[in-house]
């Protein structure tokens, strides 16, 4: 976070500088505003690459056994450009090595997702994937298990709506 703060302030002396560089040789003398506007243009296009590029910067170097399988966007009213254009800020990773079955139920698969959101801290997240029902939930602490490993309060979700983790866990099992 320190970094990106100095990296934006670098990039906005820079666009500043630019300006001088350019007006110099011509003998132009830009009013102090014509800077203070380079340096904040500077700053913003910093920010809006930042926001746009960490998806793609954060998922190329996870390791071999993680594969993306979802992203979620999102547009925010300061950000207004965000509507036309919808930025990634949180996406799950299944750990390819993580999955499980249980004898009394292998239709059943128990996955470990790890969801990675922006400027905050990873969180591995458990969740049963039912291949034939087209289903799927999240393992929390209020998730209860029958003697047999079955979930019994589950909240379970559509797995249509999530393709790449019916694509990557149920062509596997």
């Amino acid at each position: 976070m320190f970094m990106n703060l100095l990296v934006t302030l670098a990039l906005g002396g820079l666009a500043a500088g630019a300006v001088y560089l350019i007006a110099r040789p011509f003998g132009w003398k830009p009013a102090g505003v014509v800077y203070l506007a380079a340096a904040a243009a500077g700053m913003l296009a910093y920010a809006i690459y930042d926001e746009y590029s960490w998806y793609s910067r954060t998922s190329s170097t996870l390791p071999g056994r993680l594969e993306v399988v979802r992203t979620y966007a999102t547009s925010m009213p300061y950000q207004p450009w965000t509507y036309a254009f919808p930025r990634i800020y949180r996406f799950d990773a299944l750990d390819l090595g993580s999955t499980r079955t249980n004898s009394n139920a292998p239709d059943l698969t128990l996955v470990q997702l790890l969801r990675v959101t922006r400027n905050t801290s990873s969180v591995k997240v458990n969740a049963i994937v039912d291949c034939r029902n087209e289903r799927f939930a999240e393992v929390d602490q209020e998730t209860e298990f029958a003697d047999n490993g079955l979930p019994i309060n589950a909240k379970w979700l559509n797995l249509t709506d999530h393709h790449a983790l019916r694509k990557v866990v149920c062509n596997s099992t």
